[in-house]
């Protein structure tokens, strides 16, 4: 696709299939995103496309069978979603007795694994398959005109010469030669140009591909017209021949096409990088022995194998082994994470070191990747409100360029009478005319901020979300799991009677059985020292209050050694103890260092041994490391930074404080939060709302851009606009600074595409233009808008 009109057809070409209710095309991705009705046929969409003058990207798949494909077997592959053609012819002699048969299909939608299954359960044996590469019309169209570019600009020089030096211009024979240099150009570099006008007009549409033609085909006629009067005669020209327009506008723009799709390409690189993470195969596990599969052939359930140096093919659970494991493209983590037994991995991380045995929880559309993907897709499938207007102006560009083109040549023609001028004013005003600056203009800055976003940890669930983050004025950021780690932590510890390890080794023993948050900050406290926990009996859990157990010895009889001995002595000295971990009361902390830890908002428990007070320990929920960072740098870039919080105001207070925050809302329940935010946007503030839990799905709903993390609730996560993947808070200000940039160059693209159209197509039409030049203007204002947009790569970071 070259300019939005060529969008709009796809998109109608798409609408006219039965069963499809909407599509919408990206010009810059040359992606669709279409809502059909089941049992669509997806082969009436490869046609609908291919019929507009397009392709559509696919796989082809060959394999052989045990047997011949009967009418029924290939009519069940066609009935498959996907499924586009299904070849078969004989095999070679080396397969005597196989079938080999191609199938084209469209992936992501089946995949290659399906199609094998589908012929198995119709009872036909399945040989190792080929599968291509996907197709790609569009690239390998770019590089065909890479090449017939650079052979037509060579030949217009040579034409150019025959048409211009003085001592040739007159020729007959000069123009003769020019005719057949400029034949063979136009009907070889134009054939793409003119199939597509020709489709397009099929259809009742006009694109760039209409303008180009159309000029310069009427630079080849008119020049031919010139050519055979003189020949007819005269022996000398009539007039001044144009064929080296005619070569110079094709091969011209044919060159500024390819410069284009090289610049759109890297534009769109990074937006979906992500597939490519996955690892084509898979080591598995079955039977006890090791197998390596094609990646779709994983299943839920199976054990994968994961060495250093290779990137996980699944998401899943690690059930032995110990590895660094880099999700930097992924969560935008910067530092590679250790992952250990009952840990989670996701497919497309790099095993940096170590190994890993996998069982796999997620596979194919159901993985992490798969996820992000499809929100990407969405998001780019949507559109900003300038991309609406934009897409306005060039649906009804091309045909008011062909009316001024029509007047222009009629203006000449009653004002000078002169044929020449009014065909040279004419098609410069069709080449110059440029509806892809204006259709490129803001998807592909959309495109190149989204991909980077994404390598930041930020998906955005639609474009219109980036225009919108770039007017907030306020954020509000929930506390727990969101500025905080939303996990407790051991914070201090106190005794009159133990060191610190022994009293946290009495307390983690009796909570060793609790699910309670605190009682897991606890037992993860001890291990984290390295500390072995005591045998317990009889624990039970008082609702509110905590957790009490009795301390036994290991009952060990017979010849020990040293060591064992000695172990059996520590746990003697509590032999028989009741042990009580739970909640302390402000008196019993009266006189003791513990006391001034009330300040600090800490939750404290006590521990006792027989009734008798032993000490207490504090724990809290940590700010996220970078969460002063985060507040700081959005209040840099004028932005206001609330928090809202269930907790109590001494502990909202305490943080708010710790990160500077503007104001705090303590108490919030979800209505609460909804109503802050209301209040927020009567006085004039565009908010965004941060936040994890289904508490705060509502205000992330009212919230002009709501932020979700992605480690939060589902309800939470289908509420917001923005999911966060990463666990730096600080990302916040990246998308925020970025937003404002993407939405800078957005206008800067429309100003600039739009100035040059008004512009160039008053001077084409008084004749100030020549097609050449013309030509060379309207390549470069694509490439220049594209170009621009690719300056978004290197932002989003400080």
């Amino acid at each position: 696709m070259h300019c939005a009109a060529c969008a709009e057809t796809v998109a109608k070409a798409l609408m006219s299939v039965k069963g499809v209710r909407k599509a919408i095309v990206n010009i810059a991705t040359e992606r669709a995103l279409i809502e059909a009705e089941d049992g669509i046929d997806f082969r009436a969409l490869a046609s609908a496309v291919e019929n507009a003058g397009y392709k559509l990207t696919t796989r082809t798949l060959n394999f052989a069978l045990d047997k011949p494909l009967d009418d029924k077997a290939i009519q069940t592959l066609l009935r498959s979603n996907g499924v586009i053609a299904v070849e078969v012819s004989r095999s070679e002699k080396s397969l005597p007795a196989s079938t080999l048969v191609q199938v084209r299909y469209i992936d992501g939608v089946i995949s290659r694994s399906e199609i094998q299954r589908t012929l198995q359960s119709l009872g036909f044996e399945v040989r190792p398959v080929e599968v291509s590469t996907p197709e790609k019309p569009a690239a390998e169209e770019a590089q065909v005109a890479w090449r017939r570019a650079w052979v037509g600009l060579a030949i217009s020089l040579v034409v150019m010469a025959l048409t211009m030096l003085p001592s040739l211009a007159h020729q007959v024979w000069a123009g003769w030669l020019a005719f057949a240099l400029t034949t063979f150009v136009v009907f070889w570099v134009g054939t793409p140009f003119f199939r597509r006008a020709w489709k397009a007009a099929l259809n009742l549409n006009a694109t760039m591909d209409t303008l180009v033609s159309i000029g310069a085909l009427s630079a080849y006629a008119y020049s031919t017209w010139l050519l055979l009067a003189s020949q007819l005669a005269h022996h000398s020209l009539v007039g001044h021949l144009y064929f080296d327009s005619a070569v110079f506008i094709l091969s011209a723009i044919s060159l500024g096409k390819g410069l284009e799709a090289r610049a759109r390409a890297i534009a769109t690189l990074s937006l979906h990088q992500l597939v490519r993470l996955l690892p084509s195969t898979a080591t598995v596990i079955r039977n006890g022995l090791e197998r390596t599969v094609p990646l779709a052939e994983v299943q839920v359930g199976d054990l994968v194998m994961v060495r250093a140096g290779e990137r996980v093919p699944v998401d899943g659970l690690v059930v032995s082994g110990k590895a660094s494991v880099d999700e930097s493209l992924l969560t935008g983590e910067s530092e590679p994470v250790v992952k250990n037994e009952g840990d989670e991995v996701l497919g497309g991380s790099l095993c940096v070191d170590g190994f890993l045995q996998v069982e796999a929880l997620r596979v194919g559309e159901t993985t992490f990747i798969a996820q992000m993907t499809r929100l990407m897709d969405e998001a780019q499938a949507s559109k900003p409100a300038m991309q609406r207007l934009a897409d306005k102006v060039a649906g009804v560009f091309v045909p008011i360029v062909l009316l001024l083109a029509t007047v222009t040549l009629l203006g000449w023609l009653i004002l000078s009478g002169d044929l020449t001028k009014a065909v040279i004013a004419a098609v410069s005003v069709t080449v110059i005319a440029c509806p892809c600056a204006m259709g490129l203009a803001t998807p592909t800055a959309i495109a190149v901020a989204l991909g980077r976003l994404a390598q930041m940890g930020i998906l955005i669930r639609n474009a219109e979300a980036m225009e919108k983050a770039a007017e907030i004025t306020s954020v509000v950021l929930d506390k727990t799991g969101t500025v905080t780690q939303g996990q407790m932590e051991v914070v201090a510890v106190w005794s009159p009677k133990f060191d610190e390890a022994k009293l946290l080794q009495i307390a983690a023993s009796a909570e060793r059985s609790s699910l309670h948050p605190i009682a897991q900050a606890i037992v993860k406290e001890a291990n984290k020292r390295g500390l072995e926990l005591l045998k317990i009996a009889d624990a039970r859990s008082e609702v509110g209050l905590g957790v009490s157990a009795k301390i036994v010895s290991n009952g060990q009889k017979g010849i020990r050694d040293e060591n064992e001995v000695a172990e059996t002595n520590r746990t003697h000295e509590f032999d028989g103890t009741e042990v009580f971990v739970g909640k302390v009361s402000e008196g019993e902390l009266e006189y003791t260092p513990a006391k001034d830890w009330l300040d600090n908002s800490w939750s404290i428990v006590g521990v006792w041994l027989d009734g008798e007070f032993v000490g207490c320990i504090a724990l809290s929920d940590q700010l996220r490391p970078d969460a002063r960072e985060a507040v700081q740098r959005l209040k840099e870039m004028g932005v206001k930074v609330f928090l809202a919080t269930g907790d109590k105001p001494q502990v909202a207070m305490l943080v708010a404080d710790q990160l500077n925050c503007d104001g705090v809302l303590a108490l919030a329940n979800p209505q609460r939060k909804l109503q802050f935010v209301r209040d927020l946007q009567k006085d004039g503030e565009r908010v965004l709302m941060v936040g994890d839990g289904i508490n705060d799905a509502v205000a992330l709903s009212q919230a002009d851009i709501g932020v979700a993390l992605a480690t939060g609730a589902e309800l939470t996560a289908q509420a917001a606009d923005v999911l966060m993947v990463t666990s730096r808070l600080s990302v916040l200000a990246d998308f925020l600074s970025l937003a404002k940039k993407t939405k800078r160059i957005m206008l800067q693209n429309l100003f600039w595409a739009f100035a040059y159209n008004m512009a160039a197509l008053p001077l084409a039409a008084a004749g100030k233009l020549n097609p050449m030049i013309a030509a060379i203007a309207m390549a470069l204002s694509s490439i220049t808008v594209v170009t621009n947009a690719l300056r978004l790569k290197r932002e989003g970071t400080r």
